[in-house]
């Protein structure tokens, strides 16, 4: 994968950039660095692949850092961290958008995921629920699968990025045993110098990437470390299920609901009557039929619809707050008459 498909914004501070985007150990350079074609950077990568792949079996880690000088908003920064547990199929992935929040993906396998509460509708229904103290939502998937879920998820896989980098580009080996494989990708719209760092293992250590034109904002890098890794997963008490939570959120509209359950209801009941006198036994059955409509559109069969005499009662309770909406539909003659009650 690309080391810039997983963010929106790419950071690198002037320590960062000073520190990171200098090709590690440019004092030991051996001499000019080889011309590679595509095929032979191809090659040249495929043992690191394989040696980052084997490096990271027992778990790996990777920190990516990014800037964007946005002149609307000035400078953007994030840094995301992600750790994979493959022994006990666990992931997480935490992205820092400093004054701009943050974000917290965490899957285990045969489980699901939790996810970080969205601002907004969700926060709003949790309040509604009395639990404004939740932060994230799991969705529960008992064939969750960690690989495709990295995959999914654009963790940025050391092994997949040394794959993905086989473009032409050069070679640059070190004294020290370290190598440094450097490509220009095209990266959305605009071209990337794109580095590779190598150990003497041929294990890919870290990868940084700057426009091309240097005249354009936005940098990254990433660093790498393997070994054993451990994932908590957020405690139960902080953590809802998606689908109360989504019911929560469609009870947010509740008085919208039961409104477009009375009014097609009623609209439909007056076009069937086609201007003759409107029946009751037609009433009750379109406002049943709305009700089911307004409830399907709302994801949550809330809209309960009670005989009355010469019609209906269409009502619906919060079962958090309690509160009630509700509409008398009755026939009169050639009129559906509505009332809110």
């Amino acid at each position: 994968m690309s080391v810039l498909s997983r963010p929106t914004v790419l950071l690198a501070t002037a320590s960062v950039a000073a520190g990171l985007l200098v090709a590690p150990g440019a004092a030991f350079a051996a001499g000019p660095a080889p011309t590679l074609t595509a095929a032979e950077m191809k090659a040249a990568l495929k043992p690191v692949a394989e040696a980052s792949a084997l490096a990271g079996a027992g778990g790996w880690r990777a920190v990516t850092d990014f800037s964007l000088d946005v002149p609307s908003a000035g400078p953007i920064t994030m840094v995301d961290t992600t750790v994979v547990d493959p022994v006990h199929g666990r992931y997480s992935d935490v992205v820092d958008l400093g004054r701009y929040g943050r974000e917290e993906t965490y899957a285990a396998a045969g489980e699901g995921v939790h996810r970080t509460v969205e601002v907004g509708a969700q926060t709003a229904a949790l309040r509604m629920m009395g639990r404004p103290a939740v932060k994230y939502v799991f969705t529960a998937d008992k064939g969750l699968e960690l690989a495709a879920f990295l995959v999914a998820d654009n963790a940025p896989a050391p092994d997949d990025m040394a794959r993905y980098y086989a473009l032409a580009g050069t070679k640059t080996v070190d004294e020290d045993g370290t190598t440094d494989f450097t490509v220009l990708a095209d990266e959305g719209d605009d071209p990337y110098t794109v580095t590779l760092h190598v150990n003497a293992s041929s294990v890919l250590t870290g990868v940084d990437a700057v426009p091309a034109d240097a005249t354009e904002a936005g940098e990254a890098s990433i660093a790498f470390t393997y070994g054993a890794q451990t994932v908590t997963l957020p405690a139960a008490a902080a953590t809802v299920d998606s689908r109360t939570l989504a019911k929560g959120v469609a009870y947010l509209d509740m008085a919208a609901v039961v409104k477009r359950a009375v009014t097609k209801g009623a609209a439909d009941t007056r076009k069937a009557a086609k201007g003759r006198t409107v029946t009751v036994a037609s009433l009750r059955r379109l406002a049943r039929a709305g009700a089911v409509s307004a409830g399907k559109a709302a994801g949550v069969a809330m809209v309960q619809v009670k005989d009355i005499t010469g019609g209906v009662r269409v009502s619906a309770v919060n079962p958090w707050t309690k509160k009630t909406v509700a509409y008398t539909v009755k026939a009169s003659g050639r009129q559906v008459i509505v009332k809110a009650v």
